[in-house]
């Protein structure tokens, strides 16, 4: 009865096979509405590349890639972070480079941002949120008010937290 209520269906691993998850925090999040997208799943910074010219980031090395919940991706992404993965490191993580909080917030944020300029007409610029280009035109002509931005990228992050430990499992 236990495992039934915490069983999840994912609908693809980054392998392409489906599989079930024993983690209660996703759950939670499947309930709560996680969003479900196409996720590079190993985003350590070896695979993230940065022009150093233009500044513009090119993602690298997607043979993990699939589909997958959104705040999966961000949770792995920040557990990345802890290092382990190379060779001097050996398996040994460092939690004191994991990003803290402010640094979290701020990066769900600018994703909240992203996903809604590009779902609003593709546009890129940053002018159709609030305080940033157009000031404080309202939701009518096309602008994101900005505590609607913040709200939602909390609950991304509230679900990024929840598939912070089921990262672990997963990879483990």
């Amino acid at each position: 009865q236990i495992l039934e209520r915490f069983s999840v269906t994912r609908p693809q691993t980054p392998m392409g096979t489906s599989q079930h998850s024993t983690a209660a925090n996703a759950s939670t999040t499947s309930s709560q509405g996680g969003k479900i997208v196409f996720c590079h799943n190993d985003l350590l910074a070896a695979n993230i590349m940065r022009h150093p010219e233009t500044n513009r980031i090119q993602l690298i090395d997607f043979e993990y890639g699939g589909t997958n919940y959104a705040a999966f991706d961000m949770a792995n992404h920040f557990n990345e972070h802890a290092g382990g993965t190379s060779a001097k490191e050996n398996g040994q993580t460092d939690y004191s480079k994991f990003p803290d909080l402010e640094r979290q917030k701020k990066f769900c944020v600018e994703y909240v941002k992203m996903m809604r300029r590009l779902q609003s007409n593709g546009d890129l610029s940053g002018s159709n949120v609030e305080g940033k280009g157009l000031g404080n035109a309202d939701k009518a002509e096309g602008i994101i008010p900005v505590e609607e931005v913040h709200e939602e990228a909390m609950d991304l992050l509230d679900q990024v937290h929840q598939f912070i430990l089921v990262n672990h499992l997963y990879w483990g």
